[in-house]
C-alpha cells in the first residue's frame, strides 16, 4: 500500500506541476494548433464585420463618404473563451509583477511568434485582403496593448529595457530585415521607437541607443540592397522610397530627446542621420536624402527654438549650427560631380534645406580651390538678407505660407527642391477631367 502511495504523490506532483508552470502553460497557448484554430475562429468573425461595413459602402447613392470612410477596422479585438491574446496578456503582466524575467522573456519571444503568424495569415477565400488587415490590425493593437501594461507596472526598469532590446534583435532578423517596408517590420519598429519615446519621457539613466542604432542599421543595409540590385517588381521599386520612413522614425526620436531636454541623445540622432545621409548621396538615394534634410532641419529649428547648446561641456556651439555641420556632411557627397555651370545632384534640395534652417534665402555656389569645394551664400536684396518665406496656393483662391525667418515656426513640410534663386510656388489648380475614348467610341 505504501508503495503505491508514494507514487501516487509522486504523479500528483507532476500533474500539479505541469498545470502550475508558466513555461507549460506559454508552451501550450502557442501551439501551432491553437494558433492556427484561433484564427480560424478570428477570421470568420471578421469577415461577417467586413461583409456589414461592405454593405455600406455598396450603398453609394444615399450617403457622401470621405475617403477614411472606405478602411475598415474590426471592433472584436479577440475571441471567447480562453483568448490567446487575453492568456499571454495575463501571464506577462505577472511576470513583471513578480519580477521573473526568465518567463517574462519567455512570454515575449511566444507574443512574437503570435505576432508574426498574424501577420502571414492569408483567409481563404479570394478578395479577402480586408479580412487579412483586419487580423494585422488585431495584432498591432493586442501587442501595443502589452507593451504599454509592461512599461505602466515596470518599476525596476529592467523588463522596460528587456522589451527594447528583444525588439531590436527582431527587427534584425532575416524575415524582417529582407523586407524593412513590409507591415510587419513597419509595426515592430514603430512599437520599438514608441518604447524609446517613453524611456526618454521618464528621463531613463539608460538612453534607447540600441534602438537608435537599429533603426540606423536596417535603413543602411536595405538601401545599399536596393540601390545595388536591379528589380523589376513595382512594389520593390515603391520601397526605394518607402525605406525613408526609417530617417522619420530617428527624427521622432531626436524630437523627443529635445522636449524632454537631452541634447546628447538628440546629437546622437543627428549623427546617426548624417551617417544615412552621406551613405544615401553616394548611392544616389534620392527620397532618403530628402528625409535626412528634412529631420535634421526640424531637430536644428527646434533646438534653436529651446535655445539648447551643445550637450558637450567643451563645446560651445549650438545644436542648430551641429545640425548644419551634419547637412554639410552630407553635401560633400552631393558635389562629388559639379556641372561646368555649378549644378550638382539634388542642389534644390540642398538650397532649400540651408535655407529653411538658416531662416534666410541660401545658395550653394562652388568655390575653386577652396576646401571644401562649396560656400554657403545668404542672399541680400537692397543690402538686406532675404527672409525664406515659402508659398503654397490652393485650387480656390486661398493660400498659405510657412516663413521660416521666424524660429519659432516649427511647421513641417515636405522638401519640395525648389531653388534659391528662383520663384517658385507650389499651386494646386482644380480638378482635370479626363474624358477616355474606349475603342467602341464610348468615352468614361
Amino acid at each position: 500500500m505504501l508503495p503505491i502511495l508514494i507514487f501516487s504523490s509522486i504523479d500528483n506532483a507532476i500533474l500539479t506541476t505541469r498545470y502550475l508552470s508558466a513555461k507549460k502553460f506559454i508552451e501550450d497557448s502557442i501551439s501551432e494548433n491553437t494558433i492556427s484554430r484561433y484564427l480560424e475562429q478570428l477570421s470568420i468573425e471578421i469577415k461577417s464585420e467586413v461583409e456589414l461595413h461592405q454593405s455600406y459602402l455598396n450603398d453609394g447613392g444615399n450617403y457622401q463618404k470621405p475617403i477614411h470612410a472606405y478602411d475598415f477596422e474590426p471592433s472584436t479585438l479577440g475571441i471567447e473563451p480562453n483568448d490567446i491574446w487575453d492568456s499571454m496578456t495575463t501571464i506577462t503582466n505577472l511576470a513583471v509583477e513578480n519580477n521573473d524575467y526568465p518567463i517574462f522573456r519567455q512570454s515575449l519571444n511566444a507574443i512574437l511568434k503570435l505576432v508574426v503568424r498574424f501577420y502571414s495569415f492569408k483567409f481563404k477565400d479570394a478578395d479577402s485582403y480586408k479580412i487579412d488587415a483586419g487580423i494585422k490590425y488585431i495584432a498591432r493593437k493586442r501587442l501595443r496593448s502589452i507593451i504599454a501594461s509592461v512599461v505602466e507596472k515596470d518599476q525596476s526598469g529592467i523588463f522596460f529595457q528587456s522589451l527594447s532590446s528583444d525588439l531590436c534583435d527582431f527587427l534584425m532578423k532575416d524575415e524582417l530585415l529582407q523586407k524593412p517596408c513590409s507591415d510587419l517590420a513597419r509595426s515592430i519598429a514603430s512599437d520599438a521607437v514608441w518604447i524609446a519615446k517613453k524611456m526618454l519621457e521618464s528621463h531613463s539613466v539608460i538612453e534607447p541607443i540600441k534602438v537608435l542604432n537599429t533603426i540606423h542599421r536596417i535603413a543602411e543595409v536595405n538601401i545599399y540592397e536596393m540601390e545595388n540590385n536591379v528589380s523589376e517588381n513595382n512594389l520593390e521599386q515603391l520601397d526605394k522610397y518607402n525605406i525613408s520612413a526609417y530617417a522619420y522614425d530617428i527624427k521622432v526620436l531626436g524630437v523627443s530627446a529635445l522636449n524632454n531636454g537631452n541634447s546628447h541623445f538628440a546629437y546622437r540622432c543627428m549623427e546617426s542621420l548624417s551617417y544615412l545621409g552621406c551613405n544615401s548621396a553616394k548611392l544616389k538615394s534620392t527620397q532618403t536624402v530628402v528625409a535626412v534634410f528634412e529631420s535634421i532641419v526640424q531637430l536644428g529649428r527646434l533646438a534653436r527654438n529651446l535655445k539648447i547648446g551643445c550637450f558637450w561641456s567643451r563645446c560651445l556651439i549650438p545644436a542648430e549650427s551641429h545640425a548644419e555641420e551634419f547637412m554639410g556632411h552630407i553635401l560633400t557627397w552631393l558635389v562629388q560631380d559639379i556641372e561646368p555651370d555649378g549644378n550638382f545632384f539634388m542642389r534644390g534640395y540642398a538650397e532649400q534645406a540651408y535655407s529653411r534652417i538658416r531662416g534666410v534665402k541660401c545658395s550653394i555656389k562652388p568655390k575653386a580651390n577652396s576646401n571644401p569645394c562649396f560656400w554657403i551664400e545668404e542672399l541680400e536684396k537692397d543690402g538686406k538678407k532675404i527672409p525664406h518665406i515659402e508659398y503654397e496656393s490652393g485650387m480656390y483662391g486661398y493660400g498659405g505660407n510657412s516663413d521660416y525667418s521666424d524660429y519659432s515656426n516649427l511647421k513641417e513640410y515636405v522638401l519640395h527642391g525648389i531653388r534659391s534663386e528662383s520663384t517658385a510656388m507650389i499651386f494646386h489648380s482644380t480638378p482635370i477631367p479626363l474624358n477616355i475614348e474606349c475603342e467602341d467610341g464610348e468615352e468614361n
